[in-house]
């Protein structure tokens, strides 16, 4: 009998929501049974939890399940897309660290000497010392479809004229980007912004061997 009186509560709701009044009608404070109504939906809460275990592979450390989940959020992605857990671990040290030009310590950093140890750390590659000097390197391959961009790829900044080639960002993943600014040191921000939308210039990738 609740079961039958539960459903006929949640078909009238459900016609409701034709009616342009219905946000007004309805109560602020109303009270159900969570799990009634979960059970009148078929929602099996093991299934969920079991979906979610999924993105997680086995034998992960405590570490990369913290930086799994971590990134997880930060970039607004599912567990299972955070899976290279040396380049996200290297990059969660220095998170945070202020703005400082060419510097590379924990009070000061500046994002290519950064960029240089990252990448010498988790793929094994050396890059020249210079924003310009990578642009420039024969070992990048350059382009400009922010649709083609994956994790890893450099973001090439210009700043002014002057200066062809002024900064270097990382994509991550989901329009996030690692940078540096003056005022927020090197952190996470969305490529979408439009402080980096009007100084982009290409994106670069280093060739497959």
């Amino acid at each position: 009998m609740k079961k039958i009186f539960l459903i006929g509560f949640i078909f009238p709701v459900l016609i409701a929501c034709g009616n342009p009044k219905y946000i007004e009608e309805v109560p602020l404070k109303l009270k159900y049974d969570e799990q009634k109504i979960k059970k009148a939906l078929g929602i099996n809460e093991r299934q969920t939890n079991e979906r979610l275990a999924d993105q997680y592979e086995e034998g992960l450390t405590d570490e990369q399940i913290r930086v799994k989940e971590k990134y997880a959020v930060l970039l607004s992605v599912r567990p299972d897309e955070v899976k290279n857990y040396d380049f996200y671990g290297y990059i969660d040290k220095w998170l945070g660290t202020p703005y400082g030009n060419r510097a590379f310590t924990k009070d000061s950093l500046g994002m290519v000497p950064f960029v240089q140890a990252l990448y010498s750390k988790t793929y094994k590659k050396s890059l020249p010392k210079t924003a310009l000097g990578i642009f420039k390197s024969k070992d990048i391959e350059l382009f400009l479809s922010r649709i083609d961009l994956e994790e890893g790829d450099f973001i090439f900044l210009r700043y002014n004229k002057d200066n062809p080639i002024s900064d270097v960002a990382i994509y991550l993943k989901n329009d996030r980007i690692l940078a540096t600014t003056k005022s927020s040191g090197l952190r996470i921000f969305n490529f979408n912004d439009d402080y980096f939308q009007t100084r982009y210039f290409a994106s670069g990738r280093i060739k497959e061997e």
